[in-house]
């Protein structure tokens, strides 16, 4: 954990939070992938100045059904106001500009996004900070609760084990259900049709079904199978996304590792990155229907025969 470096404990043990982004830091408490400093570094580009590890009562943690990937990601973490409950997690200072960033990443203010919100956190071992929150303000009473991805429950974990939080709250965070695709999906997976029969697409006239050209389809491959489809990821659209989606798995950061030129072989990743893969392309198959082409440089990668992922690839070059 980070040393509490920046900032005076103000009269009463209360940290004043800064409120003018454009001179003052600010402190967010992060319940998620926030909790990391290591994953915020590296995954999310950003600086922490400092951090302590707290509880914040008056919330409970929430994975609301519908609240995000279908078939992927079905929920992530929110704050949902609980009078008897009580969250573990970190609060980390950051500058006015890093704080901006994380609001950006955090959807804050966009439809299904979060809210900022202020309250007090206990600090592990004496005093408090007011710090930020982010919080979801339209979940209406009774929603259901939805369960997260292995991904995001691991992210949760090594946050929590990385900062020496309160061994019950990894203990509760370990059990978190996750994620596992329904014996209708993996049956869905069978429906694909062989590589032989669809028409071959390469990488450049993909790319041309960005999604910029509004009289043109937009495009998406998949463990290299073209659908018709226009994701909210603007990244994915016009291009194969399996070495995204393995390097996202990961916990690579993005925008400094993704290429889009790169065409990743399946049987090298790990399986873990491969079933995160082909949970992406679940999802494309269940909103497409079908796919409408294959991608040749992705199946130029692959091996010939690779049961049970695919067999009789005939675009092989190895």
């Amino acid at each position: 954990m980070l040393a509490a470096t920046a900032g005076v404990l103000a009269a009463g043990g209360v940290l004043a939070l800064g409120r003018h982004r454009r001179t003052r830091s600010v402190w967010k408490f992060g319940y998620g992938s926030n909790m990391s400093s290591e994953h915020l570094r590296n995954k999310k580009n950003l600086d922490p100045l400092a951090s302590h590890r707290t509880v914040l009562r008056g919330y409970r943690l929430s994975f609301p059904e519908g609240f995000g990937i279908d078939f992927v990601e079905p929920a992530f973490a929110t704050l949902v106001r609980d009078p008897d409950g009580e969250v573990h997690g970190v609060c980390t200072l950051f500058s006015a500009d890093d704080a901006q960033k994380l609001d950006k990443m955090e959807r804050v203010g966009q439809e299904r996004g979060y809210v900022v919100a202020e309250a007090d956190v206990e600090i592990y071992g004496g005093g408090r900070l007011r710090a930020e929150v982010y919080e979801h303000r339209n979940i209406a009473p009774g929603h259901p609760e939805g369960v997260c991805s292995t991904r995001y429950r691991d992210i949760l974990v090594a946050g929590a084990r990385e900062n020496g939080l309160d061994a019950a709250w990894i203990a509760k965070l370990e059990a978190l259900p996750t994620y596992a695709p329904s014996a209708e999906t993996l049956a869905r997976r069978g429906t694909l049709p062989p590589i032989s029969s669809l028409p071959v697409m390469t990488r450049a006239e993909l790319a041309q079904h960005d999604g910029r050209d509004k009289s043109r389809a937009t495009l998406v491959s998949s463990c290299g199978y073209v659908f018709e489809h226009e994701p909210f990821i603007s990244a994915f659209r016009g291009r194969d996304i399996t070495h995204r989606n393995a390097l996202h798995r990961r916990g690579v950061n993005l925008d400094a590792n993704d290429d889009a030129t790169v065409m990743a072989r399946l049987s090298d990743l790990s399986a873990d990155e491969r079933e995160y893969a082909l949970c992406y392309r679940d999802l494309l198959l269940a909103r497409s229907g079908k796919p409408t082409a294959v991608l040749r440089e992705f199946w130029e990668a692959q091996e010939r025969e690779a049961p049970p992922l695919f067999t009789g690839n005939v675009l092989s070059k190895l």
